[in-house]
C-alpha cells in the first residue's frame, strides 16, 4: 500500500433486543404498541398486515419493513396460512445513522428490491447461529417452550456483524429509493416558503447543532429554546420528529460517545473529563456513565 491512511476514531455502540425467527398460525395477531428502539421485520413466508398509525401495509414473502421508534403499529395475520418472520429491535448511538434510520415513521422494502442485496444471506447466516445454539429439545419446560440460546462469544460476535450488515444493506436500499423517486414537482419560484417538512429539517438541526456546542456545558433544552425562539415543547417536538428522540437523549447520547472517547484515548483523569462534559463532580459523572453503561468509568476504561 502506497498511502498513509488513519481510520477515525468509532465508538458508538449497537444494542439489539428481541432478535428472534418465529411462526405464527392463520389468524394470529398482536395488539397495538411501540418500542423505544427501531425494528426491522422481514417476513420469511405468508404474509401478514401491518397497520402503524392510520396507514395499513400488507408484508409479503421476501420484503422488509424499518418501524422508527416510538411509533404505534399492530399486526395481524389474516391469510389463511402460516407467517414466518424473523425480527429484530436495535438502536445505534451514531447521530447520522439515526437521522436516517429516523426519517420516516416505516419504511418498506419490497421482494425485487431486497432481492438484489446480501438481506437474505445474512439472515440464513443468523438462522445458521439459532440452530447451533439450540437448547435441548428435553430441557424446554412444556409451559414454557421458548428458551434464551446461550451463544458463545464467537456467535455474539456474529450476532451484531450481521444485524450490522442488514442495517448497511436497508438504508443503501432505502437510500436507493429516494433516487429513484420520480419528481413532478417543479422548483419553487423566488420568494416562495419552504415546505413545512424543510423548515422543520432546518430548526432540528439548528437545535442539534446548539445542543452539539453546549456538550462540555451543562447545556439545557430551555435554554437553547429560547435562544431559537421556540417553546421547550416545539423544540422537542421539531427535534423527535426528524432525530426520533428527545433532546435530552440526543444530549445523553452525545456525552456518553465523548465520555467513551475520553476514557480511551485520554489519561485525563475522572474529575477533568467529569468537568469538561459538565458534570458536578467526578462521582455524578461515575454514577451517570453506569446507568448509561452497566459499568464504572473505571471498570470501562482499557488497562495498559
Amino acid at each position: 500500500m502506497d498511502i498513509t491512511f488513519r481510520f477515525p476514531n468509532i465508538i458508538h455502540t449497537l444494542q439489539v433486543t428481541g432478535c428472534h425467527f418465529d411462526i405464527q398460525p392463520p389468524g394470529w395477531s398482536y395488539p397495538r404498541h411501540h418500542h423505544h428502539l427501531f425494528e426491522l421485520l422481514y417476513c420469511l413466508e405468508g404474509e401478514v398486515l401491518q397497520e402503524i398509525h392510520r396507514e395499513s401495509i400488507t408484508l409479503r414473502q421476501g420484503e422488509w419493513l424499518l418501524i422508527k421508534s416510538g411509533v404505534p403499529h399492530q399486526t395481524s395475520n389474516l391469510s389463511n396460512k402460516q407467517y414466518g418472520y424473523f425480527n429484530v429491535h436495535f438502536d445505534l448511538d451514531d447521530t447520522e445513522i439515526r437521522r436516517s434510520l429516523a426519517a420516516a415513521p416505516y419504511r418498506h422494502i419490497r421482494q425485487q428490491e431486497s432481492e438484489h442485496s446480501k438481506l437474505r444471506a445474512y439472515v440464513q447466516e443468523l438462522e445458521g447461529i439459532v440452530r447451533r445454539s439450540q437448547p435441548p429439545a428435553h430441557s424446554l419446560h412444556p409451559e414454557n417452550p421458548r428458551a434464551e440460546y446461550n451463544l458463545t462469544f464467537e456467535d455474539r460476535l456474529l450476532l451484531q456483524s450481521y444485524t450490522l450488515l442488514i442495517i448497511h444493506d436497508v438504508l443503501s436500499l432505502l437510500k436507493m429509493q429516494e433516487t429513484l423517486k420520480p419528481r413532478h414537482s417543479l422548483p419553487a419560484a423566488a420568494g416562495t416558503h419552504k415546505p413545512s417538512s424543510l423548515l422543520a429539517a432546518d430548526a432540528a438541526h439548528a437545535i442539534e447543532e446548539k445542543l452539539s456546542s453546549g456538550l462540555t456545558e451543562d447545556i439545557s433544552v430551555a435554554a437553547v429554546s429560547k435562544e431559537l425562539n421556540l417553546s421547550r415543547s416545539q423544540c422537542s417536538k421539531l427535534f423527535r420528529q426528524v432525530y426520533g428522540i428527545s433532546p435530552r437523549q440526543y444530549i445523553s447520547r452525545q456525552k456518553l460517545s465523548l465520555a467513551k472517547e475520553l476514557l480511551i484515548t485520554t489519561h485525563l483523569p475522572m474529575t477533568a473529563i467529569a468537568d469538561k462534559l459538565g458534570f458536578r463532580s467526578a462521582s455524578h459523572f461515575s454514577r451517570q456513565f453506569r446507568r448509561w453503561t452497566g459499568q464504572s468509568p473505571t471498570e470501562y476504561r482499557p488497562r495498559h
